[in-house]
């Protein structure tokens, strides 16, 4: 089996930071993609669909960027900042993957907005 983590962080890079859609595929397993976002149905295809909708209306300015992957066996968890625009302070994203073979098979994910600041005065990414 190829590295979890190296296909999860190729997979964000390519999809997520730069924005390349049509890079889907490559990742996500399409015979197999169980999606726990409570917004989006489960396969290859509701991902397909919902990816333009976000990066063309409601992220056209917007960026993503990775803070630190985390992998343990089949299970890759990614932390991130994503922004709708460049002035936003932006989403805290958690998302955790499970792999098999040399796709994704399964996505969960958690994201709360970024505060002006905090208690302790440290980040959340």
């Amino acid at each position: 089996m190829q590295n979890a983590k190296a296909i999860v962080s190729a997979y964000m890079n390519e999809v997520w930071v730069n924005r390349n859609i049509e890079a889907i595929s490559k990742y996500i397993s399409e015979e197999q993609f169980i999606q726990h976002n409570p917004h989006l149905d489960n396969g290859l295809a509701a991902l397909q669909e919902f990816l333009p909708h976000l990066f063309n209306n409601l992220m056209p300015e917007g960026s993503w960027e990775i803070k630190r992957v985390i992998a343990e066996q089949d299970l890759v968890v990614v932390h991130s900042l994503a922004k709708p625009t460049p002035a936003a302070l932006g989403m805290a994203v958690v998302d955790i993957f499970r792999v098999a073979g040399k796709k994704i098979v399964e996505h969960w994910d958690v994201t709360t907005d970024i505060p002006e600041k905090t208690v302790s005065g440290n980040p959340i990414v």
